[in-house]
């Protein structure tokens, strides 16, 4: 098997991207397990990463949308309404941990991540807007039209638990166990074992229906780059906090993970399981995917699930 151009990869353009395999963008997480980067060395890679919402071509998007099947639309409207909510909940939440940073590196770099949450949001808008289209007069009203009907599982995560940490941080930057305690729900729940894996899925999916030329796949994939420099951060920020008192702060980040547990099962749960399965996948492939996603990151970090 050939060695995957890391580097390459990192400097794709979107053209590019068409190319390149979401399990080879993943690996971007596992090079910097093995070689742990600066919050400067993540920061210096997002300045090489940039991409544009406006340079994505969806006409392509547009054509599949209207030959699809009544199924197809539904299934991607779930995974997409998923996304796109969840990306403009990630961007609404972010300041807070920007102003309890405990270092400038680590805010120099979180401050690039709302950045790249509110890219993300707008992407979602783009291919709304011009492939399953809208009536909307502008994103708050769409984002309205859109709001996922989803499981208590999602709606506890981006609903609840992830705006009271952020809103706790909001109250007391200074409290370096709220931040701890929101990497964990932010960079490794939501993004490291949920986001990452309906991603993984949904562009294998579409690299094996032929659509790797759609604007979607593109933009997605993009997308996924910039999560893997998200994780990176998050498996960082916690593992310097366990190296510093782990008898602090790993039964902090175990609790969270184990509240969180139900709540991830439940998030990637679809209203219809055809949904997953006309696609060529199961639930609990998929569960299991996101499940040993998460005890990779939680060993490079220097814990376990274990109480």
């Amino acid at each position: 098997m050939m060695a995957v151009d890391l580097d390459r990869i990192g400097r794709a353009s979107l053209k590019e991207l068409g190319d390149i395999r979401i399990d080879d963008v993943l690996s971007f997480i596992d090079r910097g397990i093995e070689n742990m980067p600066s919050y400067m060395d993540l920061y210096r890679r997002w300045e090489a990463q940039q991409w544009s919402v406006g340079d994505i071509d969806f006409s392509l998007d547009r054509q599949d949308w209207l030959e699809a099947t009544d199924l197809e639309r539904k299934a991607t409207l779930w995974s997409h309404r998923l996304f796109f909510n969840g990306e403009e909940r990630v961007t609404s939440t972010l300041a807070p941990f920007v102003w309890a940073a405990p270092s400038p590196e680590i805010e120099v770099f979180l401050s690039t991540q709302m950045v790249d949450e509110a890219r993300h949001t707008v992407f979602f808008e783009k291919w709304w807007r011009e492939v399953a289209g809208t009536d909307s007069r502008d994103m708050t009203e769409l984002l309205k039209e859109i709001r996922p009907e989803a499981n208590e599982g999602y709606n506890i995560l981006f609903y609840d638990r992830l705006p009271a940490t952020a809103q706790r941080l909001a109250s007391n930057p200074r409290d370096f166990d709220a931040f701890v305690e929101g990497v964990t729900l932010y960079h490794i729940v939501i993004e490291a074992t949920i986001a990452l894996t309906g991603q993984r899925f949904e562009l294998e999916s579409m690299r094996e229906q032929g659509l790797t030329e759609r604007g979607f796949y593109r933009g997605f994939t993009a997308v996924a780059r910039d999560e893997s420099r998200h994780v990176n951060f998050g498996i960082k920020v916690l593992q310097d906090a366990v190296r510093e008192n782990a008898d602090r702060y790993a039964p902090l980040i175990q609790k969270t993970l184990v509240e969180c547990l139900p709540l991830i099962t439940g998030t990637l749960d679809p209203p219809d399981p055809r949904y997953i399965t006309e696609f060529g996948h199961t639930e609990s492939e998929i569960v299991q995917f996101a499940f040993d996603s998460l005890n990779k990151r939680l060993r490079a970090i220097g814990i376990n699930l274990a109480a």
